[in-house]
Formats: structure tokens, sequence, C-alpha cells
């Protein structure tokens, strides 16, 4: 997502007003729609205009989308696989419902039959610290729904064994008229007859029992991306369960489980590390090798060095997602004293608070000029 100008894709200036990109949304899908425009240009083309309004249909994800070229913000939720594309067009957010009420209405007077979106698959995975640093590729197994390949869905023999409902017309929707309280209304609903599929099928499909889906297993190969943290969800969308009817298939969500580091920490981008070192090479100065993301490094400890330090390494964090941008790594230094005194290490200790000038610890003698 965060590779797409969702504003070009519509056509619209990025100052443009909620109803300026509705209307450009509105009059776009009703010149791409599938059931009306069907070459397979305009099918990739609707939904790609249907992924823009998504984003930019809602105040959240708009605001989002400016601020971070994500609908998520700086957290991750998303990867797409190509496989369904249409997103959360058929769940009734961000008004696609209302738009596509209108549009079909003024195609011969009734709307068509309204397209159904299959239930998600939701999982949840366990990676390693460093899979997540750098992204890694995964099979996973699942049980879903896909239409018959047999009949196409159609749940009639060989995809061609039935006719068009003489009920609804095709539509899978009937309208009749009811009279209240309050005058004759006109009402809408599914065809009894059809089951709302606007087919009636003459020979049942031998391979789904003309139900026009079937359970399988699948392995989904799952590309997890470099950078995705904890507790954040990886869509892929068309992967689910598809409809009962026409429509279009849901989506498989995975949860992400990251194992935690023996020593690292990561706190977004950036990668912690509190070193401990004894209080004596503190204040000589020394080298030691840490470990970062990308085997170990030689760290330079300055002479004097005060515990709680923290020195920055540029660039040595994790890769920000969907971006070229890295994280930094913070060592904090802590000077670990011995766990104990024998005579002569006193002796010496004593020996060296006795050589060392006292204005030489300026923040402790500010201290006490202020207690």
């Amino acid at each position: 997502m965060a590779n797409k100008d969702y504003y070009s894709i519509l056509g619209v200036d990025k100052s443009a007003s909620a109803d300026e990109i509705k209307s450009a949304y509105r009059r776009l899908a009703k010149k791409y729609h599938p059931d009306i425009n069907p070459s397979e240009e305009a099918a990739n083309k609707f939904k790609e205009i249907n992924e823009a309004y998504e984003v930019l249909g809602d105040d959240k994800k708009r605001a989002n989308y400016d601020q971070f070229g994500s609908a998520d913000g700086p957290q991750f939720s998303g990867g797409g696989s190509g496989a369904g594309g249409f997103g959360d067009f058929f769940s009734g957010a961000g008004g696609f419902g209302d738009i596509f009420s209108d549009i079909f209405s003024a195609f011969g007077g009734s709307r068509e039959r309204v397209m159904e979106k299959g239930d998600d698959i939701n999982l949840s995975m366990t990676i390693s610290f460093e899979e997540a640093c750098f992204g890694v590729q995964k099979n996973v197994t699942i049980s879903k729904i896909e239409k018959c390949p047999d009949c196409r869905g159609t749940g009639a023999k060989n995809g061609k064994e039935f006719s068009t409902c003489p009920d609804c017309h095709g539509t899978g929707r009937v309208r009749f008229q009811q009279n209240t309280m309050f005058g004759t209304t006109i009402r809408e609903a599914g065809c009894t007859k059809c089951n709302a599929t606007g087919k009636i099928i003459k020979e049942k499909c031998t391979a789904c029992s003309g139900k026009g889906y079937k359970k399988v297993t699948k392995t989904v190969n799952v590309k997890v991306p470099a950078g995705i943290d904890d507790g954040q969800t990886l869509r892929m969308r068309g992967e689910g369960n598809a409809p009962i009817r026409d429509g279009v298939s849901g989506d498989l969500n995975i949860r992400i489980s990251v194992m935690p580091h023996k020593v690292l920490v990561r706190k977004g981008n950036d990668i912690y590390l509190d070193l401990y070192i004894p209080f004596t090479q503190a204040l000589l100065g020394t080298k030691i090798e840490i470990p970062t993301l990308k085997g170990s490094y030689t760290l330079s400890v300055p002479e004097l060095t005060a515990s709680g330090t923290i020195m920055r390494l540029k660039n040595k964090g994790v890769k920000a997602l969907n971006r070229e941008v890295y994280g930094d790594m913070l060592v904090t230094i802590k000077a670990e004293p011995p766990k104990s005194l024998d005579k002569n290490l006193r002796k010496a200790l004593e020996e060296l608070d006795k050589n060392v000038d006292a204005k030489q610890y300026s923040k402790y003698q500010n201290f006490l000029s202020k207690r």
C-alpha cells in the first residue's frame, strides 16, 4: 500500500474534500465495475480504485496514509497476496454499500445482485527475533472453502447446466410491495426460488453435489516482511474462504508472535543493549565485542565512561516496514562493581580515593553544594 499514490489513482488532489473523493470514486467505480466492463484491464483498475477509496474514504486511514505512507500508520497490518484485491469493499465500511446501491439503480431501474465476501481465516505464527528483523518466508497449511473448479462455483454440471431464474431474472433479488400503516412501500429480499443465486440448476455438479464449493486443504506461502513486530497482523487478501454465492474470497489474517532475543531488546525500529562491564574498565577504557543484528561489532568504550552512558550506533537497528530506513542500536554502559572486596583491593581503592582530587567529581560537588 505504501508504494501506491491513491490520490493519483482516484484522480484527485491531496487537498480534496471527502465529498470530492467520494464523487471521484463513484464515477470510476461506475466505469470499471466488472459487471459493466468485463475486461481484465477494467477488473484490475476496479480493484485498484477500490483499494484507494478504502483508505482515502476513511478519515483515520487517510490521516495515517498522509503521515506514514500506510493506512495502518506506524504499526503494520497487511500483506496482500494479489489473490483477492477487493479488500474490505463488501463489508459495508466507508459507505461502499450506499455508493453501489446508487450506481446500480441507474442501470435498468433495478439493483444488481449484492456480491458477498467470504469469511476470513485467522491464525497465529511464531517467528524468531532475527526472522522478524530480516523477513522470512514460511509455508502454512490451512483448511478453507474454495469454489468448485469443476463447475466454477455455479453448482451446475460443467458450469453450464443452469438457466436464469425467471423470478429475479438472474439478479438474486426480488422486489415486493408491502402495505403498512404509513402507506405502501417497496421492499427487496433474496429470491427464494433460486436461493438468491440468480440461477436454476438443471443438473447438479457431481464433484460438489450442487453446492458450488468444497472444503480443501491448501499450503500457502507466507512472505513475512522485514521489520514486522510482535503482535502485528499480516493480511493476505483473497486467501480466506470463498463466499457461498457470487463474490470474493475473504482474507487470511496471520497474527505474528516474535520470540525474544537472548540479550537484545527491540523498541520500534531501535535495538537496545544493556552492556555490563567491570567498573575498572569503565574508568580505564576498553574495547569489547558486542552482538548486533548483523554479527559482532567491536565497541570502543572511552576512559572515564560513567555508568548509564548511552552509546548510539547509527543504522544498526531494524529496517522500517516498506522503507529502506533503519533504526539505531543504543548501548547503555553499566559499570559493574565487584561482588566483594578483599583486604588488598580495599586498600588499593582507599589509596585511589585519597589521590583523586575531590574537584574531579563535579556533579558530586554540585550536589553537595545544593543540599
